[in-house]
């Protein structure tokens, strides 16, 4: 990959999993200390840990189980590795008392994770300390072996084990763990992901409906194909004006003047983005090239900006929405959520990193991309050949029926000023759903909660810090769907501002009085 050598050489592993830790939200359990109705139910194993070792199960090619002495938060528990055929790496951790609630969770980019990376570790052990039996995968390759997407290259085995297979195959090898071991199925199964694991998620839903009870598909990246030509797109119009570090920052104070105020309550955030009719070419200083500094920009930056907030046009039709205003947002240190996602001073940025691997490694199916040079590819004609790749990686099929029908329930989330996936992505789908089940049985399993001022995840300059776990498990084993979800922006410890998230269409709307930055002077409201 000509363009990528020296980022690849530093960085390969963050691009690879999604940015690092934060392609998990990281906030599930919050509303779920130890010791609710939801900790164990005191189900004992029935046999040794160890002589899982002996075990038989399936296309497992090696299997390692040992037991782990209580330490901490941490309770006793039987730690189970292995392989699965041909490259998936699993974990499986069963707990001494075990709640009989599976918790299983994704992945993030284009994944190969270490499965003992400490942000994984975190998340299994605060599932451990619940009782709950946790389960994760790497999606079937090693990203330390793997650069970006090219273990996709001319392997149709690891590229539909990324796309599907390694989830399925791994919970369900779990769900025949836990019978074995305990002498009881699990009584629920869930599935929290984000980013490639929130495209996990509906895959699951999608495809093999029966695997989970409940589903959280945070911000998914469900349209992988066009997504990643997004970020070539962008990328391209950036090449012709590019736009500094330091101009991000103009831009995003003169979004914000403009349209932070839309939506009733002058607060530092854009509720829906939809509303700010921003024109760069108007609404931002001009000046000529090589004056006014980072403080002003060129027709020919304006244009780009322009050309980046249209979308991806192929044949004078839009094919993928253009990057939302308000993405360029400043979060508490003055960064911009455009900064190394969309904008890079040093190499490709993420979007281009993401986008080149998947042109030379998937696009062409079934013919290879290896020859492709971002720089000059041509949309218009090459577009239109991209499509062996879409039915096996893409997650956008809107009939949930089956997923429906046997009593699932999915929650998604998306950050309204996400810079790696386009939440428009998100509201597309759900209306995509309702459209072909009808709206109220849509609303009856399947819940869309958009979150101003977050970031890919997590993170950015709005309340980001939220747990959609517990109130999927209400909906599924208590009927009891989520209203709203309580968000909170925090520094450190702190809690700096809440903010009610609401059932997509609804938004939080200030009521006209009280603190902003309290949660109950807004209400959840149809637009």
């Amino acid at each position: 990959m000509r363009q990528m050598i020296p980022l690849l050489c530093s960085a390969a592993m963050i691009l690879a999993t999604g940015g690092g830790a934060n392609a998990q939200n990281a906030s599930s359990f919050r509303d779920q200390p130890p010791g609710t109705p939801w900790a164990p139910a005191a189900v004992s194993p029935q046999m040794g840990c160890e002589a899982l070792s002996r075990a038989s199960f399936g296309e497992i090619t090696q299997l390692i189980a040992r037991h782990v002495a209580e330490t901490g938060d941490v309770p006793a528990h039987c730690h189970v590795t292995g392989f699965i055929r041909p490259q998936i790496a699993f974990e499986v951790t069963l707990p001494d008392n075990w709640n009989k609630r599976l918790y299983m969770f994704g992945n993030g980019g284009y994944a190969g994770e270490d499965l003992a990376a400490p942000s994984r570790v975190a998340t299994r052990n605060a599932a451990l300390a619940r009782g709950f039996m946790t389960v994760q995968q790497n999606t079937g390759h090693d990203a330390r072996t793997y650069q970006l997407g090219d273990f996709a290259d001319g392997n149709m085995d690891l590229l539909i084990d990324y796309a599907s297979r390694a989830v399925h195959v791994t919970v369900a090898t779990a769900k025949e763990m836990a019978s074995r071991f305990y002498d009881k199925t699990a009584a629920y199964s869930y599935w929290d992901g984000c980013s490639t694991g929130g495209r996990q998620g509906l895959i699951a839903a999608q495809r093999y409906p029966a695997d989970f009870d409940g589903i959280i598909a945070g911000a998914p990246v469900l349209n992988f194909t066009d997504t990643q030509v997004w970020g070539v797109w962008n990328a391209r119009a950036l090449q012709k004006a590019p736009i500094s570090r330091a101009q991000l920052p103009v831009l995003a104070k003169a979004v914000m003047n403009q349209c932070d105020a839309l939506d009733g309550a002058s607060d530092g955030l854009i509720t829906d983005p939809r509303q700010c009719k921003f024109d760069p070419r108007k609404d931002l200083p001009i000046c000529a090239a090589g004056e006014g500094g980072d403080q002003c920009f060129t027709e020919a930056q304006a244009q780009a900006l322009q050309t980046i907030a249209d979308g991806v046009q192929i044949g004078g039709k839009t094919v993928f929405p253009g990057v939302p205003w308000g993405v360029e947002g400043l979060d508490p240190k003055g960064e911009s959520g455009w900064n190394l996602w969309i904008v890079s001073q040093d190499g490709p940025s993420r979007q281009l990193a993401y986008g080149e691997t998947f042109l030379q490694n998937m696009a062409m199916l079934p013919a290879s991309g290896k020859n492709i040079d971002w720089k000059t590819f041509d949309f218009d004609a090459k577009y239109p050949q991209i499509k062996a790749i879409r039915q096996i990686l893409d997650a956008t099929d809107p009939d949930l029926s089956a997923f429906a029908t046997r009593g699932g329930r999915m929650i998604t989330y998306f950050g309204w000023a996400d810079p790696a996936l386009n939440p428009m992505m998100g509201v597309n789908y759900y209306e995509a759903v309702r459209k072909t089940m009808g709206k109220e049985k849509t609303e009856d399993f399947y819940r869309l909660f958009m979150v101003p001022g977050m970031n890919h995840c997590r993170m950015g300059y709005g309340p980001d810090t939220f747990d959609a776990l517990t109130p999927l498990m209400n909906w599924v084993e208590r009927g009891t769907p989520p209203q709203q979800i309580l968000a909170s922006q925090m520094d450190g410890s702190k809690i700096v501002r809440e903010r009610p998230l609401c059932p997509y269409p609804q938004m939080a709307k200030y009521r006209g009085s009280g603190d902003l930055n309290q949660a109950q002077s807004f209400e959840c409201a149809s637009p």
